[in-house]
């Protein structure tokens, strides 16, 4: 996912001047988190786009607060909290809220899509993003814009500058690694989101 798009209330260079404020507590929340409540907010907004919207207004809106947490824990419930809230906020605001509100809320009772699931499902798929980014050599990155960004091979040769051979080879090095390195269960949802779909 790109994490500098253009935004309806929020522009590029707004993000970039953020980015770049020196203000590092901020950078890393939005390194670490960002990617694991997109999929949180899609859950609850139905749309990947939408979803990158309302992520960004969260942090948007925790960087005008200059608010500081104590803990990774309290990090995290308040980006959840407030990626639900602006969520089901931003459902409100769409022609389509009643719709997504209702389908929403129908999921609430499944123990399979809870919001408690899908934020642990969010966790575990930052996590995976961490190991991927730890992965060695071109490896993460193939398998990023292999399964993450749905990249073809040929796509992917030709944007790294290596051969379709070595896209394979690397795809396959870096699923290796991230299978010793994540436990099973972290493991099997990544290939369950992403590698077989």
């Amino acid at each position: 996912m790109n994490q500098f798009i253009i935004l309806n209330r929020i522009s590029v260079i707004s993000i970039n001047l953020i980015m770049n404020s020196g203000n590092e507590n901020f950078k890393e929340y939005y390194l670490n988190y960002y990617a694991a409540l997109c999929y949180f907010a899609k859950r609850i907004v139905g749309s990947a786009e939408e979803a990158e919207d309302v992520v960004e207004d969260v942090f948007f809106k925790l960087y005008q607060s200059n608010k500081t947490f104590t803990s990774d824990d309290s990090i995290s419930a308040y980006l959840y909290s407030a990626t639900r809230n602006e969520s089901l906020t931003h459902l409100t605001r769409t022609n389509r809220s009643k719709e997504r509100q209702w389908q929403y809320n129908s999921r609430l009772p499944e123990n399979e899509l809870s919001p408690i699931n899908a934020m642990i499902e969010s966790e575990v798929l930052r996590s995976v993003m961490q190991e991927i980014r730890n992965l060695p050599g071109k490896s993460g990155k193939v398998i990023e814009l292999s399964y993450l960004d749905g990249l073809k091979n040929a796509e992917i040769a030709v944007l790294l500058d290596i051969s379709e051979q070595t896209v394979k080879n690397l795809k396959s090095k870096g699923l290796s690694l991230l299978k010793t390195k994540l436990s099973t269960d972290a493991f099997l949802l990544f290939c369950f989101l992403y590698v077989l779909r």
